[in-house]
């Protein structure tokens, strides 16, 4: 515990004063006495010891005896006019000095009278009072609260806060006049380029700025005229050089952006650095198939070729893609999210599995036409995400691992949906569906039923009649056994054979199936 001998001071601040209760400042004070009584020190006759005896003695007939804490166990309190007495006995060795407000008629001149002094003693007491005590303040003193907020001091019984000089700083800034313009090439409502207007100084900045350009849009090739398609093929010549190809490209019949893609594709020269430079053309069929082939091992960039598609606005217009015959990752479709109007895409033997189909799905809202023929490791697990491609008018789903149980699923939602869709099925269940008059009778008339619904209201014979009937185009239903077993038994038939017409239908392009 920390001891003061004087008390402290905030010049900052003249409301502080420490956290201490009334309680605790009097049984300080009380120590203090004691410690003097029995230390038998004969009185010095100063003025402030007087002073300090007199306002122990006002202090106790104010406050009364029983105010005060005793921190000592098995000690009884007494009031502080008995600690004047110098015969007062205390057991007490603790001892405590808590710090205290000297009143300020305390260091007046010291040679006023006691009546003076008393009278200075009870004045001091009650402005200590009132500052010590609120909750004991006499009934008739009316106090007038003032808010801390509404000055602008320390907050109060608190010490006041050094403020702290924050030095102000200077910002270089420097402004450039911004302009937007679509770039050489770009048709109206293609991207929009942003252009720094720069003075001779900022060409290295200026530079960058046609850099992050061409990174964020691709170069620019310019139109399809003479004048534009001259620099175009100078630039693909640097890029592939040594086989002659503005030679090879000027004896086109019809010289395009669109035609010059076409030859390239044809003799495989689309490499990651050829498509980069047509990100910005108005292209809008591009075929991989010769550019991705391993070549045993020699197309070293050929895995470089897909990224070029996931690179921001490239390839705007391209409409029709086509991946067959090269094997690629799953994966690596997500790289042709951002083409915004892919309607056909072709993946014909490419090793894909369920995988890759889930992530054809944000392709849903442009896709119109997918093939993925000859992918064994697409199975009945993949037909979900083909249900989600909700704009498919074609699919090829043939030499696929896809069974009925998937094509029975894909033709009930086609059907529900309202679709109407030209779709390729796997050779098995293309001969399953030629075959189904052998599986059961597709010819059902009254008395016989079709509604697999109720076949639980049907009799026993009623059943074995149905039964029957189909047992003659499929010798493996049995037409016996109890009702239950029956009913359920014919049950399954009929929906198979409602299903199985939704397939057929979905194949021949019939709208609608038969009544039930």
């Amino acid at each position: 515990m920390q001891h003061h001998s004087i008390p402290l001071v905030d010049k900052n601040n003249p409301l502080y004063c420490p956290a201490v209760t009334a309680s605790a400042y009097l049984d300080s004070l009380r120590r203090h006495l004691q410690r003097k009584q029995r230390s038998h020190v004969k009185p010095t006759g100063k003025q402030h010891d007087r002073h300090l005896q007199s306002f122990a003695l006002v202090l106790d007939r104010a406050l009364g005896s029983g105010t005060c804490d005793s921190s000592d166990e098995g000690e009884e309190d007494q009031p502080l006019v008995h600690l004047i007495d110098p015969r007062m006995r205390t057991s007490s060795n603790e001892e405590i000095n808590l710090p205290y407000v000297i009143p300020a008629w305390e260091h007046k001149d010291t040679d006023s009278d006691s009546a003076t002094s008393t009278e200075g003693t009870w004045i001091g007491v009650r402005k200590r009072r009132l500052l010590v005590d609120e909750h004991r303040q006499p009934s008739n003193v009316k106090r007038k609260r003032t808010s801390m907020k509404d000055i602008r001091v320390s907050p109060e019984h608190a010490r006041s806060i050094q403020s702290v000089h924050e030095s102000s700083f200077e910002l270089d800034i420097q402004h450039h006049k911004l302009s937007y313009k679509t770039f050489p090439g770009s048709p109206q409502g293609g991207p929009i380029r942003l252009a720094l207007d720069l003075g001779k100084s900022d060409s290295a900045l200026a530079i960058r700025v046609r850099e992050l350009e061409d990174q964020l849009y691709g170069p620019p090739i310019g139109t399809e005229s003479p004048r534009g398609l001259k620099p175009f093929i100078e630039r693909l010549d640097l890029l592939l050089p040594g086989i002659r190809l503005k030679q090879r490209l000027s004896h086109l019949e019809d010289v395009s952006h669109q035609s010059i893609v076409d030859f390239l594709a044809s003799h495989g020269l689309l490499n990651e650095r050829v498509l980069s430079t047509l990100r910005s053309s108005e292209i809008d069929r591009i075929a991989l198939t010769e550019s991705l082939l391993d070549a045993n091992g020699l197309n070293l960039g050929s895995k470089e070729i897909l990224t070029t598609f996931s690179k921001p606005n490239s390839f705007l217009f391209l409409s029709e893609l086509s991946l067959s015959g090269i094997h690629i990752p799953d994966f690596d479709i997500t790289h042709i999210h951002r083409l915004p109007k892919l309607s056909t895409l072709l993946l014909d033997n490419t090793a894909i599995s369920n995988e890759a189909i889930f992530l054809l799905v944000p392709l849903r809202r442009t896709l119109t036409q997918l093939s993925l023929a000859s992918n064994p490791a697409i199975d009945d697990d993949a037909v979900p995400a083909i249900l989600l491609l909700s704009k498919l008018s074609f699919l090829s789903i043939l030499n696929t691992s896809i069974k009925m149980p998937g094509l029975r699923r894909l033709a009930k939602t086609i059907y529900h949906d309202d679709r109407v869709i030209d779709i390729e099925i796997p050779t098995a269940c293309e001969r399953y569906v030629d075959n189904m008059h052998l599986k059961y009778a597709l010819d059902v008339r009254p008395p016989l039923i079709i509604n697999p619904r109720v076949c639980a209201q049907l009799s026993s014979g009623a059943l074995k009649r149905n039964l029957a009937a189909h047992a003659m185009a499929n010798p493996d239903i049995i037409a016996e056994g109890g009702k239950a077993e029956m009913a359920e038994r014919l049950r399954l038939l009929l929906e198979t054979r409602d299903m199985d017409l939704l397939v057929r239908d979905m194949i021949l392009g019939i709208d609608g199936k038969e009544a039930t």
